[in-house]
Formats: structure tokens, C-alpha cells, sequence
């Protein structure tokens, strides 16, 4: 009696052993077949996406991120997490499904740099808690809302250099008290610079605009070069250069 009931036992601790092996075998066969919340997230973001043979090789059936490296081309990975896209030199067009995007939770870094995309930009606050964002040589084109970056509390770098951005620049990006570096040359914006007081700013360049009154007096510091190429803001260099030279040249005479 003791024997069967240790038989009985074992077969139902055998039982279970198989049957809870076979739920973890069909529970990966539906993750693998179904993929995962950041897949689907990445994916619905592609499809938005013109010309994007480039990123073909995205595949459901492997996660994105394996802790630090990355099973998906263009996509940076952070313990087990997207950390962001660097989507460069790939002739992508389309549209830009930020809130495809936004429900990732690591998500900090956006490139899409050297593109064709084109049209106004897009409403980055949607994704608050970017750090990084780079748009440089695309057509982004028209006015961009003067409250385009409010929230964005995180941002240390923007580059939007060598679009079609006209109007002026948005007072929002003064609000910005991590903001490290931007870059807007080789685009169409008018007016007066923002007052940006940051401290942490390092770099700044604004040139070939359409800009004009003065310097603000935190940007004062920055080289010349960051400042060319807007008439206005020239002449106030050109004289400026040109007082020192001449207080020099009083000061050794």
C-alpha cells in the first residue's frame, strides 16, 4: 500500500511537471508568434514609414534587444530595453508615428538624421522624456509652434540643421534648463534669438538665417562662425571685431 501510494505520488508530481511544461512551451509559441509590447511598438512605427526597405529586417519573432545589443538594425538597447532609434542614411520618408513611440518607456534617443522627410515637424512633445533628438538634413519645412518644446524638461541635445524651417525660433527651447547643444543652421528662421540663459549650454549655432537683432548675452561667448550668414547679426560681429581691432591697435600705439 505504501509502495502505490509513493507510485500514485510520483506520477502526479510527474503529471504536473509535464503539464506545466507544456503551458511554458505554448506560452512561447504565443509570445514568439504574437511578439512583445515593444515589437509591436517598433513595427506600427515602420509601417508609417515610405521607403523603408532598409529596416526590412526587423523580425517579430526576435526581440529587439538582447540586455545590451541589438537584434534589430538602428535600434539602441539599454538593459533589455529600446533606448532609442538611430535611423541614418536610409532614405526614409513618410510619416513620423510618434505615438507608436511613446508608450516605451526607456525610450530617450531619436535619430533620423540624412532622410528625405519632409513637411512640418512633427509634435515632439508627444515623447517628454527624449534627451536626444536629430533631425538634421531632412525637408522639414514651415513655422514651428512657439510652444513646440514645452515639457520637454529632459532634452540636452537638438539638431535641426539644413531643413526648410522658416519663421521664428521657438521660445520654448529657452525653457529647456538641460539643453547642451543645438543646432538650427541652414534653415530660414527670422527674428530675434531666443534669450537662452542656460548655463549648461556648450553649443549653439544658428547660422546661415535669416536672423537678426542682437546676441543674447549668454550666447555672447560662443565663436563667430555660430552667428554667420545672418546679415543683421553679421554687421553686429563685423563691428564688434572691428572696435577690438581698433582698441587694440590704441592700446600699442
Amino acid at each position: 500500500m505504501v509502495m502505490a501510494a509513493h507510485v500514485a505520488k510520483f506520477a502526479r508530481a510527474t503529471t504536473s511537471s509535464l503539464v506545466l511544461l507544456v503551458l511554458a512551451f505554448v506560452l512561447s509559441i504565443v509570445v514568439t508568434s504574437f511578439g512583445s509590447p515593444d515589437s509591436d511598438a517598433l513595427l506600427k512605427f515602420k509601417d508609417q514609414l515610405a521607403n523603408n526597405g532598409a529596416i526590412n529586417s526587423w523580425n517579430p519573432s526576435v526581440k529587439p534587444c538582447e540586455w545590451e545589443r541589438s537584434n534589430w538594425v538602428g535600434v539602441l538597447c539599454l538593459n533589455g530595453s529600446i533606448r532609442g532609434l538611430q535611423l541614418e542614411h536610409m532614405a526614409l520618408s513618410g510619416d513620423i508615428d510618434l505615438d507608436a513611440l511613446a508608450p516605451l518607456p526607456s525610450f530617450r534617443t531619436l535619430s533620423l538624421m540624412d532622410n528625405n522627410f519632409d513637411g512640418p515637424l512633427p509634435d515632439f512633445k508627444k515623447l517628454g522624456k527624449l534627451k536626444a533628438l536629430y533631425l538634421s538634413n531632412n525637408r522639414f519645412s514651415g513655422d514651428i509652434p512657439d510652444n513646440a518644446f514645452e515639457g520637454m524638461g529632459s532634452l540636452k541635445r537638438l539638431y535641426l540643421a539644413n531643413n526648410l524651417l522658416t519663421g521664428k525660433i521657438p521660445s520654448s527651447l529657452a525653457t529647456l534648463s538641460k539643453l547642451m547643444e543645438l543646432k538650427l543652421e541652414g534653415n530660414q528662421f527670422q527674428g530675434q534669438i531666443p534669450n537662452f540663459q542656460q548655463k549648461s549650454m556648450k553649443t549653439v549655432n544658428v547660422a546661415n538665417n535669416e536672423l537678426e537683432g542682437p546676441i543674447p548675452e549668454a550666447l555672447s561667448r560662443l565663436s563667430p562662425h555660430s552667428f554667420a550668414g545672418n546679415l543683421s547679426i553679421q554687421e553686429q560681429i563685423t563691428y564688434a571685431t572691428l572696435s577690438c581691432i581698433f582698441n587694440l591697435s590704441a592700446a600699442f600705439s
